[in-house]
């Protein structure tokens, strides 16, 4: 048995997001589509004394390391309320308050890091019912590539994957906070146009349709200066501008390597702080 492992795990973006009803207990009803893509965090596990207290580092200062960060709680989740035996260094690169779910993301890779290292007996039917329970987001991040998702997200249909489209991303320096867009958008007046079913009926399309049919129902409530000259670039290489989740990282995909290309190097020239040109990935 390894006494290390190292992981990278995806962000990945909502190609729809439609959010369709509030329950009782607060949280909100939701059909989307996830994709991952090719930006990634990596987790680095290590085992130590068996006694020895969980030690988790990030090189990140924001990020809390203790029992607020989810990495932690699938941890606990694992092994127990007080770890032991394991440190785990976490080397971010995925935004935070992009709405592109790196914080899931990590979770997932250390419920499968852990159950790799320590050899745990773990189906991955539990591992799915585990990472449900932690996060909304988390049990997509066991599948990856390009999921249906329904109720709070944790009902999830694997599709079959996108080839690698080109993507550019890029986020401002103000992030958003989830509950406060709920709020938002819980407020909002008018009918939103939901973009699932046509996402759903154009995943087999070339990448300039499918892409033209994405849709967020956050963008309709999401007016950040920074998310505004992203808009305003992205459209002006006829690309079509699409939110990530509750924000703030907006995608546009296309067909054309090139365009992809030109449009990060003026979103670059813009100072924006995330500017990524990558792919769509199966995860």
């Amino acid at each position: 048995m390894t006494d290390t492992l190292t992981l990278r795990t995806p962000a990945k973006i909502n190609l729809s997001l439609d959010i369709t009803g509030r329950l009782p207990n607060g949280y909100h009803t939701m059909r989307s589509v996830f994709q991952t893509v090719g930006i990634y965090d990596t987790l680095t596990f290590r085992r130590t004394a068996d006694n020895a207290p969980l030690v988790l580092r990030c090189n990140d200062p924001a990020i809390p390391c203790d029992g607020r960060n989810l990495i932690w709680k699938a941890a606990a989740a694992l092994l127990g309320e007080n770890p032991c035996g394991l440190e785990i260094g976490l080397e971010k690169q995925i935004p935070s308050q992009a709405g592109m779910g790196g914080g899931s993301s990590d979770c997932a890779a250390a419920l499968r890091g852990i159950r790799e290292l320590f050899g745990l007996s773990v189906s991955d039917d539990e591992l799915q019912r585990i990472a449900a329970s932690l996060g909304a987001d988390c049990a997509f991040f066991l599948y990856g590539g390009t999921c249906y998702a329904e109720g709070i997200g944790e009902q999830l249909t694997p599709l079959t994957p996108l080839p690698a489209y080109p993507l550019v991303i890029a986020k401002g320096g103000a992030g958003i906070s989830t509950p406060e867009a709920y709020r938002r958008l819980d407020a909002y007046p008018d009918v939103l146009l939901c973009a699932t079913d046509a996402v759903l009926a154009n995943l087999e399309s070339e990448a300039d349709m499918l892409f033209s049919v994405c849709g967020n129902h956050f963008d309709a409530i999401t007016d950040l200066p920074e998310t505004e000259q992203i808009r305003t670039v992205m459209r002006s290489f006829g690309l079509h501008p699409v939110l990530s989740g509750s924000g703030a990282a907006v995608f546009a995909g296309c067909s054309d390597p090139a365009k992809a290309d030109a449009c990060a190097e003026a979103l670059r020239q813009a100072g924006l702080p995330f500017v990524c040109r990558t792919e769509t990935c199966a995860g």
